[in-house]
């Protein structure tokens, strides 16, 4: 039976947990007798007002999703049903993959309405998996997208081989949309760790407390199915019921980001999101994400490459001026001189091509060479001073 949990105990910004000391000794969820056979199925409701962390994560259907097409560099994600998106993680005996690795729990989830529903299909003993994996197959062909981190790489590769191993036939699978490709893309220059808790944490603002280390849960399972107490197995579920829901609330904030401008956010995002939109041919979206890394106050890298982002977006507008100013900014910021060197190599393109201002080039090709190596700014000099020699 589906679990109808509290407003006030659901609106708050803490980690969904279960109330361990009452499942001690039982699993929770029930057993369900399906056309396939029986299966365990753990069945909750989130309300609405849930948030995880800071993140409210019914924001997940309001995302653009033209947006989340970008960042994902999908363009099949375009036109999906956020409505219809079906969340994805699995809990594993091992890591390795491979047909060893048996996926002992699995997390799915999707919105109705404003709630997020939490399905979650446990293996109370190895040998039964066809009821579980029929189960997600009838859920994978309703969705009109699916959800993961690092699902790409693992976990569906590790269920398309389960499918196969135990004879059902796989779903064909709809756009898939890996967060983890997302937030490496945006986040990797300013956080060190892509693990999903670590996202949390800095971008969610949550914290765990008395969460099950995810080296640990295939040992935990193993005990389990040696008689051991089942406590361990609940927390298990509880991390999985976590996972998913920081999925939901990850994508509302990556993609929320990408939507517009966040003044507050570090240069080093919006240098991120700009490299995105430049990738996806959206100019004037890499100019408003350029300008915002430019201007807030990074260090002298981060400024620099903004202001070469801007100037080639100008350079592809046809905007000779903003170019210009653009590359005088980042000539100003640079405080090494290999930064200098690129910039002036730039601007020595711009001066000798664009206008066409011989003097000026000279003066910028003098100090290229760390950027485009001796030959290559030798040979530059020389064809700018017999050039000036030419024109007088």
């Amino acid at each position: 039976m589906s679990i109808k949990r509290s407003l006030a105990r659901l609106a708050q910004s803490t980690p969904r947990q279960l109330d361990v000391a009452s499942v001690r000794g039982a699993l929770p969820g029930q057993r369900r007798e399906t056309t396939h056979g029986e299966l365990h199925l753990i069945d909750e409701y989130l309300e609405p007002q849930h948030h995880h962390g800071r993140s409210p994560i019914a924001k997940a259907l309001e995302v653009s999703t033209e947006r989340l097409a970008q960042l994902a560099l999908d363009p099949s994600l375009e036109r999906i049903d956020l409505q219809r998106a079906l969340f994805l993680d699995t809990e594993t005996t091992g890591l390795a993959g491979g047909t060893g690795t048996v996926p002992f729990l699995i997390g799915i989830a999707w919105f109705e309405d404003q709630s997020m529903r939490i399905q979650q299909l446990f293996l109370p003993e190895l040998g039964r998996e066809a009821p579980m994996l029929s189960w997600l197959r009838e859920r994978v062909q309703q969705s009109s997208c699916v959800v993961s981190f690092n699902g790409k790489t693992f976990d569906w590769p590790l269920l398309r081989n389960r499918f196969v191993l135990n004879r059902v036939r796989a779903p064909a699978l709809p756009p898939h949309l890996d967060l983890l490709h997302c937030a490496r893309r945006v986040l990797r220059p300013r956080l060190k760790s892509i693990r999903l808790v670590e996202l949390e944490r800095r971008v969610l603002g949550m914290y765990r407390e008395d969460d099950v280390s995810g080296a640990l849960i295939p040992q935990l399972y193993f005990d389990y199915l040696d008689g051991g107490d089942v406590s361990p197995i609940a927390k298990v579920i509880e991390h999985n019921a976590n996972d998913l829901i920081a999925l939901a609330a990850l994508l509302a904030e990556l993609v929320g980001h990408f939507d517009e401008v966040h003044g507050n956010d570090d240069p080093r995002d919006h240098l991120a999101y700009a490299k995105v939109a430049e990738r996806t041919g959206d100019r004037a979206r890499a100019q408003s994400f350029a300008a915002a890394a430019a201007q807030g106050g990074g260090e002298s890298a981060c400024t620099v490459e903004a202001c070469l982002l801007n100037a080639r977006m100008a350079r592809r507008g046809g905007d000779v001026d903003d170019e210009e100013r653009a590359l005088l900014d980042a000539l100003l910021a640079a405080d090494d001189e290999l930064l200098r060197a690129v910039v002036q190599l730039a601007l020595a393109k711009l001066y000798e091509h664009r206008r066409k201002d011989l003097d000026r080039a000279l003066e910028h090709a003098k100090g290229t060479m760390l950027a485009e190596g001796d030959d290559a700014a030798e040979r530059r000099l020389a064809r700018l001073q017999r050039r000036l020699g030419n024109s007088i």
